[in-house]
């Protein structure tokens, strides 16, 4: 399962990723979010939600890894994962994504932290 919001005023996307995700739906989520993004300016930000997100397999993996490819070719700024600190693993596999992309996510463990965090992002802009 999967939610999207894009926030063009404040040029910021939502996305909440829960459960076990097959390709299929992850080529939808892919589809979704590349019409989400288009609507945002350079210079924008992502929250991604995955606390409730089972490990991906090697598929959906790569169909993570063109997401994020969009997102730096589309100029993302700064994202910032909540993340489920007594279960690493799923953080583990996009830490390394985005890695191996040049960039490295903020990752929180609350919705409230990551709300912080994107409210330094918003005021400093």
């Amino acid at each position: 399962m999967y939610d999207i919001r894009a926030n063009v005023i404040d040029n910021l996307l939502y996305v909440i990723l829960k459960g076990n995700f097959e390709q299929p739906e992850a080529a939808q989520l892919q589809s979704k979010l590349a019409k989400s993004v288009a609507m945002l300016k350079p210079g924008f930000a992502v929250i991604t939600d995955i606390r409730e997100l089972e490990p991906p397999s090697a598929e959906v993996r790569y169909i993570l890894l063109n997401i994020m490819q969009m997102y730096v070719k589309s100029e993302l700024a700064l994202e910032i994962r909540i993340v489920n600190q007594n279960n690493p693993a799923v953080a583990q596999v996009f830490q390394r994504i985005s890695h191996s992309l040049g960039y490295s996510a903020n990752e929180t463990f609350s919705s409230a932290q990551a709300q912080i965090l994107i409210d330094k992002f918003l005021f400093s802009q």
